[in-house]
């Protein structure tokens, strides 16, 4: 079961239908304590990931008793955030030593009995039972039926990792390959330089965004999603052919967009000298977000010498 973007979460006079739960940044993850005792973990893609995280596979063979399904979020916190990329490191064995941890929010079956037509609450409430000794590396997703609650995840606990805040309707039952769920991301604005667009120059159908780095280097920083039929005639008129050397190769990594790594992205390259406001969502490392953003507006008072590098995650690992 999964969950479809929403733009703000319910208001108040509605919001008692629903519980609230933070939005982690990690991997989705099924994990399944079957009768004949072996533990198998699986991605939303349904890849194994067992091999992976052996800490996660005795934590469940040894705490969760046996022809138990759960449902949850693989995560690595350390330096006080949540890690992906050294949780995508950990698809190389050699890459990453970090311990993971698994949240779980879900129960799916309990004793081999499917629990999935079960309404969320009872479900949850079935969760806290069976949780209620856990130790690490496991451990119960917070929840609150409080929209205050939900509101300060959103607000105060960004920079720990949290991307926004699920809804789940409290009389739901659990509806596979369904999107019955909300995700509300936290957003914010930032300011990026056109280092290139995707389709015609006077009718740019994506922008490729760049920021500086601390030398001052233009480094490709993500890209903006499908631009509007007036963005595009807007942004048609500004921008600029590359007249001299480019910054960025003739063709970008996928990967550099938050994509599945090994293919290419073709593009126009544009003189690195439009900056433009995009809408965006707070995963952002690397120097890139990892998500497409939205276009805003132009900035035309602002030049590319005007953008200070992003801030850097300390990393102590």
């Amino acid at each position: 079961m999964t969950a479809r973007p929403a733009p703000q979460l319910p208001d108040a006079q509605h919001s008692d239908a629903y519980n609230f739960e933070p939005k982690l940044d990690g991997w989705r993850c099924l994990a399944f304590h079957r009768l004949d005792g072996t533990v198998a973990l699986q991605s939303r893609q349904t890849k194994p990931l067992t091999s992976y995280f052996p800490e996660i596979t005795a934590a469940v063979h040894e705490q969760i008793p046996l022809g138990t399904v759960l449902d949850g979020e693989l995560i690595i916190y350390r330096n006080g955030h949540c890690d992906f990329t050294a949780l995508q490191q950990r698809l190389n064995h050699a890459g990453c030593s970090a311990a993971a941890s698994y949240v779980v929010f879900d129960v799916l079956a309990v004793a081999g009995q499917d629990l999935r037509g079960l309404p969320y609450r009872r479900r949850r409430k079935q969760l806290r039972r069976l949780l209620a000794d856990i130790g690490s590396p496991l451990a119960l997703m917070p929840a609150t039926r409080d929209l205050g609650g939900a509101q300060a995840w959103m607000g105060e606990h960004v920079a720990a990792g949290v991307e926004g805040v699920v809804v789940k309707h409290r009389e739901h039952g659990y509806r596979p390959r369904r999107r019955c769920w909300f995700k509300v991301r936290t957003r914010t604005t930032a300011d990026a330089v056109v280092g290139g667009v995707i389709g015609p120059l006077d009718a740019p159908e994506a922008l490729l965004l760049g920021l500086p780095d601390d030398t001052g280097r233009l480094r490709v920083a993500g890209r903006t999603g499908p631009l509007t039929l007036p963005a595009r005639r807007e942004l048609g008129t500004l921008l600029i052919p590359a007249q001299r050397a480019h910054p960025w190769p003739d063709r970008i990594p996928s990967s550099r967009f938050g994509q599945l790594p090994g293919e290419l992205v073709d593009y126009t390259p544009t003189e690195p000298l439009l900056v433009v406001e995009v809408d965006a969502d707070v995963c952002f490392e690397q120097h890139r977000w990892r998500h497409p953003t939205g276009f805003r507006r132009v900035r035309a008072e602002l030049e590319p010498r005007d953008l200070s590098p992003p801030p850097r995650r300390r990393d102590n690992g």
